[in-house]
Parts: structure tokens; sequence; C-alpha cells
């Protein structure tokens, strides 16, 4: 079992048209990419429906995941340094105009794997997501990599305490997030303390790959185990590597055990 698991975050401006915003992904791997084992996408980076698109619109420009353009563009990148990515994609359903709100992992191999569908939509601050997706009903798949336990979480699902202790209590190593966080007045703050609190409520890695642009914060960053923030990309256009330790994972288990104590109480409540 590995004791480190390295992640590239992408921090990306991203439009409407998905081969433009694919080779806005593909500049920043080829300029940055060094020593990671997974790249995550920051949300909407397939297509931006905050930048004036209807829902009709952005329903025509969605796709299946088993007949995609685009994730066969990211499965050449996946192959070309020959690691996984893990994509924010907008899944087409036969719900139309909705969509669904999907993370999808990119093999090196060049297979495409459904991972979890946003179950928290943006309604809140003037927007509604809820008129694009529908809503996911799944928890997240697992993704193992280098022996760590990954689960995936999308944006707004941050501000659910709920979601993310039931991935600690399923074993869960780390949470990735693609996150598309919208400015406002102390959004950057509230974007940190939530993903501080997840990360520290539940003693494992919060890592966040932020949208960057007129709409969105940036400020990418990760969350260790005791809820410390140990790295931020800031603002602006950029990809940042970061090493994930398990030593930290078990010395914040060990000197907190908050999941041995949730996992006791849920055994009391189901007798």
């Amino acid at each position: 079992m590995s004791e480190y698991l390295v992640i590239g975050i992408v921090q990306g401006e991203y439009g409407v048209k998905p081969i433009e915003n694919f080779r806005r992904t593909s500049e920043l791997l080829r300029n940055g990419i060094k020593e990671a084992d997974v790249v995550i996408l920051p949300e909407y980076s397939m297509i931006d429906p905050l930048a004036g698109l209807s829902p009709e619109e952005l329903y025509d420009k969605a796709e299946l995941i088993d007949d995609s353009n685009y994730l066969s563009l990211i499965s050449d990148l996946a192959g070309k340094y020959g690691i996984p990515i893990l994509v924010h994609f907008i899944e087409k359903t036969s719900a139309r105009p909705k969509c669904k709100s999907s993370s999808v992992l990119v093999r090196p191999s060049g297979g495409f794997e459904w991972i979890y569908s946003k179950i928290h939509l943006f309604d809140a601050y003037g927007y509604r997501e809820s008129d694009y997706f529908i809503p996911g009903d799944r928890l997240s798949k697992k993704i193992l990599i280098n022996g760590f336990h990954i689960r995936v979480a999308i944006c707004f699902d941050i501000r659910f305490p709920e979601l993310f202790r039931s991935y600690a209590l399923q074993g869960t190593d780390l949470v990735l997030i693609h996150s598309g966080w919208v400015r406002g007045p102390l959004k950057e703050e509230t974007l940190e303390f939530l993903g501080r609190s997840r990360a520290h409520e539940n003693t494992y890695w919060v890592v966040i790959a932020n949208r960057f642009g007129s709409n969105y914060t940036g400020r990418s960053m990760v969350l260790d185990p005791f809820g410390i923030k140990v790295y931020e990309l800031g603002h602006g256009i950029r990809y940042g590597e970061y090493i994930i330790d398990r030593d930290r994972l078990s010395e914040a288990r060990k000197t907190i055990p908050v999941l041995i104590k949730s996992r006791e109480r849920w055994i009391i409540r189901l007798r």
C-alpha cells in the first residue's frame, strides 16, 4: 500500500464550447503536469451553463457517457500522461431539457466510468441549478488509487455534512470535489471554512478543484485531516500538484477518534 498519492488540480476558466474547454485543460496540463497519480478538473469545465445558456441550449450541448466526443478527447490526455483524469461531465438524460451534473473517471486505458451525479443542486443566492439538472440519487462510487479510498462530491454538496459523514463511515481517505464556487460577499471565506469543517469532522483529506473567472472565486485548495489548509492555488488560471500523505491521515484519526465514536452510535441506534 502506497504511503503517498499525488493529486493534480486544474483551476481553469471555461466557456460554453466543449472543444475549446478541452484545449484549455490540455494546455494547463501540458505546461504543468509532473508527478500526478490522478488529475481532477473543476465543475463546469466541459460546459459552463452560467455563461448565458438556457436549459435547452445546455441540453443540446450535453453528451452521453458512452458516446462522448469530449470524453474521448480527455481519454487521449489520460493516455498521453498515463494517469486517470476525474472529469466534471454534463450528462444528457431522457428528461429533456434537464441533464445530470456528473463526475466521470477517464482511465489511461481509454475506459470511462460514471462515479457520481450531484445530489444537492445549487438553488441559492438567486441561482436555480434545478432548472438545468435533475439531482443524483446515489452516493459516489469508490475510486481506489495507490491504496487510497476516494469518493467524489460536487460544489454545493459541501454544505451538507451528512453526505461527507456517510463517506467517512465507508472508510474514505480522501474526497475530491469538483467546484464552480460562485463569487459573492464572503464566498471565498465560506468555501474555506466549509472545506476545513468537512475535513476536520471526518478526519480525512479534502481536495477542492475550483473554477476561476468573472463568476468564480478560484482558490482551489487542499485540506488535511485536521482541517488545516495546507495548499491553495489562489486567484488565476493555474495547475498545481500536492502530495497526500497517509501518515497524516493516521495521525489525525489517532488524535481525534470521532469516526470510532460515530460508528458506535450508529450501531446503538440500529439496535
